[in-house]
Order: C-alpha cells, then sequence, then structure tokens
C-alpha cells in the first residue's frame, strides 16, 4: 500500500446526518461521525476515502480509526497498511481513486476496463408497522427496484411476519425480498422462524443467528439460503464460515472489511468455496457508497443485486454519491467527489 506519488493529504470529521434512524437488532442506526481522508499528487488531482465506523459492526471508534490514519500518514514509507479495518478502508479508497483520477478514468474501470458502469441494485425499505413497511416497497418498486431488503430482529417475530407479508402482498411474487436479522434469532427459534417465512419467496436471510457455528447449525436445516455478513468480515471470518458450511452466500462490505482491495480478496475467496458474493454499503457517505458500487462493477457482483441504494436514506450527504434511476446505479468518474 505505499504511494509514491502522494505529495498532500488532508483529513476532516464530518457528520453524516439521515432522515429518520435506520432500526436494526443491533439499534438504530442515525446520525454518525465518520472522516474524509483526502490524498493529492503533484499534478493537482485528488482522491478521497471514507472511514465510517458502526457499533455492532467495525470494532473501532471513530477516534481510533482516526488515529490510525494520522499513524499511516506519519510514516514516510507507509508500506504497512492502517491497524483498524475502516481507516484502512479510507486509504485504500483514497489511493485508488487518486490513481484512477490521475489516469481519467472512472474508478470502475481503472479496476477493470471491461467493468459496466450501469447494473440493477437491492434497495433498503423501512417501516415498523405492515402498512409502513408495504408503502415503502411499492414506492421502491415503482421507482424501479426488482429487489427489495428489510431489517428483521428489532421486533417481535409475530411482527417481523406480519411486516414481511404486507411487503410481500404489496409488491407482488416478481419482487425479490431478502431479509437482515443481524443475529438477532436464538438459535432455538430461528428454524420454526425460517420455515414460517418461506412461503413469502424470500431470497436470502442474513445472519439470522450470530456466530458461526450457530449459522452452520441453522442452514443446515433452512428452507431460505442463509448469507453471512456479521460473521465474516475479516479474512478468518471468512475463512471460519466457509470451513463450518455456515453460509450459502457472503454479504461483504468494503467500508467494514478493510477497503476495496480486502473486500475484492474476500469475495475471490468465497467464490472459489461455491458461495455467492453480494456487495453492500454500511449505510455510509458518498465516498463509501462509491468505492462500494465501483468494486461492485470491477469484479462482476452484480448478480444478486448489490445492496448500494442507501444514498437516498441520507439528508445530509458528505459528496456525490453515484447516480440512480429506475432502479440501477449509474457510475462515473465524478463518483465520491467531496463538497469541502
Amino acid at each position: 500500500m505505499s504511494d509514491p506519488g502522494v505529495m498532500g493529504a488532508r483529513l476532516f470529521r464530518r457528520t453524516l446526518r439521515l432522515h429518520r434512524p435506520v432500526a436494526t437488532a443491533h439499534g438504530p442506526v442515525g446520525d454518525r461521525q465518520i472522516l474524509l481522508l483526502g490524498l493529492s499528487d503533484a499534478a493537482g488531482n485528488t482522491g478521497w476515502g471514507e472511514a465510517a465506523p458502526l457499533a455492532g459492526f467495525t470494532p473501532e471508534t471513530v477516534d481510533e480509526a482516526g488515529q490510525a490514519i494520522l499513524d499511516w500518514l506519519a510514516d514516510d514509507d507507509r508500506i504497512e497498511p492502517p491497524a483498524t479495518p475502516t481507516a484502512r478502508a479510507a486509504v485504500d479508497g483514497a489511493l485508488l481513486h487518486l490513481a484512477a483520477r490521475a489516469a481519467a478514468l472512472s474508478l470502475h474501470r481503472h479496476l477493470n476496463p471491461d467493468s459496466p458502469s450501469s447494473f440493477a441494485v437491492s434497495a433498503l425499505v423501512t417501516g415498523d408497522t405492515p402498512d409502513d413497511l408495504a408503502a415503502a416497497g411499492r414506492t421502491a418498486v415503482d421507482a424501479g427496484h426488482r429487489t427489495l431488503k428489510a431489517k428483521v430482529g428489532a421486533l417481535a417475530f409475530d411482527a417481523d411476519l406480519a411486516r414481511v407479508a404486507a411487503l410481500r402482498d404489496a409488491v407482488g411474487p416478481g419482487v425479490a425480498i431478502r431479509l437482515d436479522a443481524n443475529g438477532a434469532w436464538d438459535a432455538d427459534e430461528a428454524p420454526g422462524h425460517l420455515e414460517r417465512l418461506a412461503g413469502y419467496g424470500i431470497e436470502f436471510v442474513e445472519e439470522p443467528v450470530a456466530g458461526v457455528d450457530a449459522l452452520a447449525a441453522v442452514r443446515a436445516g433452512s428452507p431460505i439460503p442463509i448469507a453471512a455478513d456479521e460473521s465474516a468480515t475479516s479474512p478468518e471470518g471468512v475463512a471460519a464460515v466457509i470451513a463450518a458450511g455456515a453460509a450459502d452466500l457472503l454479504v461483504l462490505k468494503p467500508s467494514a472489511v478493510g477497503g476495496i482491495v480486502v473486500a475484492a480478496e474476500l469475495a475471490a475467496i468465497a467464490r472459489e468455496a461455491g458461495l455467492g458474493v453480494v456487495i453492500t454499503s454500511l449505510l455510509d457517505g458518498a465516498v463509501g457508497v462509491s468505492h462500494a458500487a465501483h468494486l461492485a462493477s470491477a469484479i462482476g457482483a452484480i448478480d444478486p443485486a448489490p445492496g448500494l441504494a442507501t444514498s437516498a436514506l441520507i439528508a445530509e450527504d458528505v459528496g456525490t454519491p453515484p447516480g440512480h434511476a429506475g432502479g440501477n446505479l449509474l457510475l462515473s468518474a465524478s463518483d465520491g467527489e467531496v463538497r469541502v
């Protein structure tokens, strides 16, 4: 991760403001602090990276990520990456974005010249009641989305089941629905929950239970494909999931695992083991979402649809996310630019 072309650096702390908190089994995700790293070369090009720690998903605080970035900047050699994953994601992304800018290319074309500039994405739909979730689903489908994701696990299961039933009824059988329990279900109850959900044509369920062993036990009898997310946020975690046969798919959040390079390596390992790969955001800002989107394009991780339609949830973003039309992301060289 050396940076022979870097001549200057800027590090900012910003507040990412959401329209409303997103309910998860880890608790609501609302406004939070993130870090923006700008690296510049002698020609005046600037590449941007983002560190967006999130409790329950990443091991470090924003202060710890900031210190790791500062330590990296103070190292004249800068060969070793920062010590924490979101800090590494910021540095990794800024260096790659800078290289793409210097080459006058969009990031995904810098990573893979043959990668697509547009692809369908899943929409995260929210609502605490069946009516609210159904309305959100109809709005997303009207906007062109053919894959929807809903959070479960924060409420009693019967309440979640009613919400999922209402969502399916609202969007019809032709729209894919995936669920994310964030490890909230008890291992003894999860098999029954999955059996009751199976009739609603669920594409997959992320982290129905916490822990690799519990995931493996639940997956063995599940009528619905199981995806690993929080259980596989490191090379060691991915290896454990594969060894245990704990998942059918791997959900990768580049911002959480260490950035574009680490996420691409983990995706390759998962595919080699026969797992599907889904790239998603960490409810991060424009820079993090842009880097995840360009990575998904570059490595061809566009089916199942990436979970990258999250920028609409943010009321005050920090820069320019990818364009969005008809349920597709539209990638360009201006993605990830920061409003300083």
